[in-house]
């Protein structure tokens, strides 16, 4: 063993020395779809109203968390609840949260869905879920096609369809 030591010593340093720790204020670059209110909003409304929940995502120990008035709030004293007295909308900082917690998902694949115009949304393991293609606690919630899926995949494809997002509420109440 001791005859190892000093042929193993070179080799365990060469190898530490080829791993690298990135700098402080490394970024990635994510080709994602616009988080514009008049893009993203009717989107995430959508998402609040049929996935965010306190007993889905929103819930803190989900990968996927979805801030809104519709469950969880960034502001402790903010009531969840979108209607009635003493509630607040969804607001600015919940919607931004909610859009950086479902890019940051998959970034590569969400980037190539974006760059293909959307061609291909169910590479995102959310959108298989939401469809029923893979297992999903929630179970199968929407249709390829229907509103809902429409919903989702315009934005994806970065064309908004808010008449979809707002049917698509409406056909969850």
């Amino acid at each position: 063993m001791k005859r190892l030591l000093p042929t193993l010593a070179p080799a365990a340093l060469a190898l530490l020395a080829g791993c690298t720790v990135p700098p402080a204020n490394a970024t990635i670059t994510i080709d994602a779809p616009s988080d514009s209110t008049t893009e993203w909003n009717p989107v995430a409304d959508y998402l609040g109203h049929r996935c965010g929940s306190l007993d889905c995502h929103g819930a803190q120990q989900r990968s996927f968390i979805i801030w809104s008035c519709d469950g969880l709030r960034l502001a402790p004293n903010d009531v969840p609840g979108c209607r009635g007295p003493n509630t607040t909308p969804t607001t600015p900082a919940e919607y931004y949260a909610t859009y950086r917690s479902l890019v940051g998902l998959e970034p590569a694949v969400m980037s190539y869905v974006v760059s293909t115009d959307g061609a291909d949304p169910d590479l995102l393991t959310f959108v298989r879920k939401a469809r029923g293609e893979e297992a999903h606690k929630g179970g199968q919630l929407i249709d390829a096609g229907d509103v809902q899926d429409q919903c989702v995949c315009s934005w994806l494809a970065g064309n908004t369809n808010t008449a979809d997002c707002t049917q698509a509420i409406d056909t969850t109440q």
